[in-house]
């Protein structure tokens, strides 16, 4: 395939909404894929904030089809907060996918979702996102830049 960009998909949510979590989702898109060899590039942006009397962790994470990408990498941050701060952080989550841990993501519709979780066993308190402000999901296919 000559990779052409006018050929390729693109999505964009935004959402001016604060969650407050554990765990689960925050945005969820579906994208329908065109072509089998390009790649899915994720951008979230958004402000996230820790908040509890004790050391707590959290990470916000993107799935493809409810599986973390594995090709180059997972796309994800992580925040640790020890002395009960409740500051809102702007943040950007930022990668390129081009396979998850259940195999290449081929052509067809599949759902980009960004979620809050854990970091192991660790307590993670209050986590928000999105306070006072827009959260954008955006998701493109792309060529591969290698």
């Amino acid at each position: 395939m000559g990779c052409n960009s006018r050929s390729l998909g693109y999505r964009y949510q935004s959402r001016r909404q604060e969650h407050v979590k554990t765990s689960g989702a925050l945005a969820s898109l579906t994208l329908r894929k065109k072509h089998t060899s390009t790649v899915l590039r994720v951008a979230y942006s958004t402000n996230i904030r820790l908040s509890s009397s004790v050391r707590i962790y959290g990470r916000w994470f993107v799935t493809i089809d409810g599986v973390e990408c594995r090709k180059p990498g997972m796309i994800d941050i992580a925040m640790y907060n020890n002395n009960g701060d409740r500051d809102y952080i702007p943040s950007v989550l930022l990668g390129i996918c081009e396979e998850t841990n259940a195999g290449p993501i081929g052509k067809g519709d599949h759902t980009i979702t960004v979620s809050i979780g854990r970091i192991g066993n660790n307590n993670i308190g209050a986590a928000s996102s999105g306070w006072a402000s827009t959260s954008i999901l955006e998701v493109q296919e792309m060529c591969p830049q290698y």
